[in-house]
């Protein structure tokens, strides 16, 4: 049997070209690339682009540019090719010579791989030419090879049959430059310091693509991105020029962070699954800091003493199991060492100067930073010297940093290790390699990293680096807040007092005033009655300093909409509590109106018992008695909520709690056809649970009101059952509360949202929001302030929580 060989045409290599290059600005930097490979310190990018004028379709003169006179130039001052190398390897396509030498004399990884890299010049114009004098060269022999790329477009030619011009020439690169370029003094002064040498040329003409402004300008930017940062200490410069904008462009500068308020640099060492920390800290005033919370940091530990912040920077080594938490076996071992080794440089910068958290930060430039981390910021990769995209691109937070910030937005110094970082704050270098990260590698089309599995646990591991950063942050910041909180407290405990005192002289002054305008001017006053009116006066300030605490407890971050919930409450309790006397009378009569029905009755002429006018009065009176029971009730709750004793921490029994909950809400749930179950198991136990009884009044207020709304959602007719049950077990008391509505709304995709303040399902036919969203924040908020645990459970059907709080020992 006969062999025979495949044939590949010259279109198909083309389109293999094309393929891997689909837009222009990706072959510049493919050229760019390979200047690299050839050690070069300089390279220059240069736009020879003509124009002309025209008239646009509304008769406006615009510019656009001559395609057929414009000249892309690619010159660099590397190693140049012999006539040797041109044959042998940059006419093979395909070659793997970077692959089997990937590491150049200078020392340099090489960037490029497959062998195709020259078809970035067929992608960018139809005729190249190339005049390279290699560092061996003698006498100034070098090479010019000129290329017309439109054979490839001939159908019946195979690609062994495409080719190109190659000649020796005596070729004095500076000389060249400065010919083709027609001594423009830009690049006669952008040279005239540089070492030629060696190097190479390359014209690009017939271009097939128009370049107007925003396309050079996008190329410049890139290359900014792209090209090795200043941190990686790689003499490689590019300097960039467009004929026609001569005062547009210049040497491309990369990522520099000399102002920022954290660094932290991780060596990840793959062999060793270890990784070294430097941390810089920049953020804190040191002045400041000494000047006001000196005492805080004299007794602290390395690396959070007041001497360790002063010399900024410190370092330490960590396991990749106590970064990432987690227990390593021989899976997991295996995956970590196939990441390999990497280095990444972190970048904090706040945006803003903020005066009112008050921790002691140096004074910042917000606008530069903005304009430093638009420009450079995000956090980058980059594969032997060269940013590998999108990675750190505006809006590709690959890392999910905004998720994360967002699932934990506690401020940098609330709680240790709570906070997590913004990613318009961040910029960040990683370093890595096609020698020691082999499995991250490039998609076909070189757009990205394969997202494989090694790639996903490389992100484990720069997010684990990252928290370390975060967690260092609030161990700096958080004995701060708890200072300002406790000078804080001490400043609204005096000006609670003060007020309470005002405003208790206040309404005694103007009851004495309402009592003499009822009757008329009392006399001397007597000992009783100044006793009497102290201890009025201390029962006023007792219950006005309560309230105000109530207020002012609030976490100063929520002042805004919470303030003003908690406010409207506080200022309905001092109405309740100034007309008790009022409204208990107010309750009395209400009951009265049950004895109006049968007067009204027995004083009705019998004849009259059967007309219209009987009827509508029995209605009219029967409405006022339903109305009565709520007004009872409400009377009832109200008085209860602001009894002295339950806005007093004192010994708290359940079993007497939960018979004056199911007597305090038996008008509503019989109105409303509910049943309340109540297990108590608590009856005859003895332990000790302190608590203001406000407080748990709060839960099961809430609780009870939501399950009244759900029951009031139901489709289809049920019986309505609430359901608590209140055990001791284990040091603590759980309660069981459940309801058999319609359960948790489907809008809360994660159930732990409800208890986020100003979250609610509760909405009208428009879509407009119509509860306030507090009532399981505040639940939640006061399980949290008594120690306590709450967990949503997932029933079969309706709504259920535990709730855990622990006894005393």
């Amino acid at each position: 049997m006969s062999k025979i060989a495949f044939k590949v045409s010259a279109r198909a290599g083309k389109l293999l070209g094309r393929e891997n290059f689909s837009n222009p600005e990706g072959a510049i930097i493919e050229l760019v690339k390979n200047s690299y490979d050839a050690d070069s310190n300089n390279c220059l990018v240069l736009f020879d682009i003509p124009r002309k004028k025209i008239k646009d379709s509304d008769g406006k003169e615009i510019e656009i540019p001559l395609r057929e006179k414009s000249i892309l130039y690619i010159i660099d001052n590397g190693e140049g090719m012999t006539e040797k190398v041109i044959k042998d390897h940059w006419m093979h396509i395909g070659t793997g010579n970077k692959e089997k030498d990937y590491i150049s004399d200078a020392k340099r990884t090489k960037t490029g791989a497959k062998g195709i890299g020259r078809f970035a010049l067929d992608r960018l114009g139809f005729e190249t030419e190339m005049w390279t004098l290699s560092k061996i060269a003698k006498d100034s022999i070098g090479s010019f090879w000129k290329m017309d790329w439109n054979q490839f477009d001939e159908s019946d030619k195979a690609i062994s049959q495409i080719e190109a011009e190659l000649e020796p020439a005596k070729i004095d690169l500076k000389d060249k430059i400065r010919s083709l370029t027609n001594n423009n003094p830009l690049i006669v002064n952008a040279i005239k310091k540089l070492n030629f040498d060696r190097g190479t040329i390359i014209k690009i003409s017939n271009l097939k693509d128009d370049w107007f402004d925003e396309e050079t300008s996008s190329v410049f930017k890139s290359l900014e991105a792209l090209i090795p940062p200043k941190e990686l200490n790689i003499p490689f410069e590019v300097f960039f020029k467009h004929f026609q904008q001569p005062k547009e462009f210049g040497k491309v500068e990369t990522a520099f962070f000399n102002d920022f308020d954290y660094k932290l640099k991780a060596n990840y060492n793959a062999e060793t699954l270890n990784i070294d920390f430097e941390i810089t800290r920049n953020e804190i005033d040191i002045k400041l800091l000494k000047k006001k919370y000196l005492s805080v940091f004299k007794s602290k530990n390395y690396p959070y003493d007041l001497q360790t912040i002063e010399n900024k920077t410190f370092t330490y080594s960590k396991s990749i199991d106590k970064v990432l938490d987690w227990k390593l076996n021989d899976s997991n071992k295996k995956n970590l060492k196939e990441v390999g080794s990497f280095d990444f440089t972190f970048f904090y910068l706040k945006l803003t100067n903020s005066l009112k958290e008050g921790y002691p930060y140096k004074t910042i430039s917000a606008s530069e930073r903005k304009s430093i981390l638009k420009r450079f910021g995000g956090v980058k990769i980059y594969r032997d010297s060269f940013r590998v995209r999108p990675y750190g691109d505006p809006n590709n937070d690959w890392l999910r940093l905004g998720y994360r910030a967002a699932q934990s937005p506690a401020g940098p110094g609330q709680r240790i290790g709570d906070w997590r970082v913004r990613p318009e704050s961040t910029a960040g270098i990683i370093t890595i390699s096609r020698n020691t990260n082999p499995l991250l590698v490039d998609k076909a089309d070189r757009g990205a990293l394969q997202e494989n599995e090694t790639f996903e646990i490389f992100k484990l591991i720069l997010t684990g680096i990252i928290s370390e950063f975060e967690y260092d942050r609030t161990k700096i910041l958080n004995p701060i807040y708890l200072e300002q909180k406790k000078s804080a407290k001490e400043q609204k405990e005096s000006e609670i007092q003060k007020r309470a005192e005002a405003l208790a002289d206040k309404i005694i002054e103007q009851r004495k005033k309402v009592e003499e305008s009822i009757y008329g001017k009392i006399g001397k006053v007597d000992l009783f009655q100044e006793k009497k009116e102290e201890e009025e006066k201390k029962s006023y300030e007792e219950a006005f300093k309560d309230t105000f605490k109530a207020i002012d407890d609030e976490n100063a971050e929520q002042e805004n909409q919470e303030i003003v919930q908690v406010r409207s409450l506080a200022s309905l309790g001092l109405i309740v509590s100034s007309f008790a006397h009022e409204l208990k009378e107010i309750k009395d009569n209400a009951v009265e109106v049950k004895i109006l029905e049968g007067i009204f009755k027995s004083i009705v002429p019998k004849e009259k018992k059967k007309s219209d006018e009987f009827k509508d009065g029995i209605d009219i009176i029967e409405l006022l008695d339903e109305n009565s029971d709520k007004i009872v009730h409400w009377v009832d709750y109200a008085l209860t909520a602001i009894k002295k004793d339950k806005r007093t921490r004192g010994k708290f029994e359940f079993s007497g709690f939960l018979k004056s909950l199911e007597k305090s809400w038996s008008r509503i749930f019989k109105k409303k056809d509910i049943l309340l179950n109540i297990i108590d198991k608590t009856k005859d136990k003895s332990y000790d649970f302190r608590a203001f009884e406000m407080d748990i009044s709060t839960i099961f207020t809430n609780l009870i009101n939501n399950s009244i709304d759900s029951f009031n959602n139901l489709i289809e007719v049920q019986k309505r059952i609430i359901e608590i049950s209140a055990n001791i077990k284990d040091d603590h008391i759980e309660i069981l509360y459940s309801d058999n509505g319609v359960g948790l709304d489907g809008v809360f995709d994660d159930k732990e949202e409800i208890f986020l303040p100003f979250k609610t399902a509760k909405r009208d036919r428009k879509g407009k929001e119509i509860g306030t969203g507090l009532g399981m924040y505040l639940v939640k908020s006061v399980i949290d302030d008594n120690n306590g645990t709450i967990d949503i459970l997932e029933p079969t059907k309706g709504f259920s929580v535990y709730i855990s709080f622990p006894l005393r020992k």
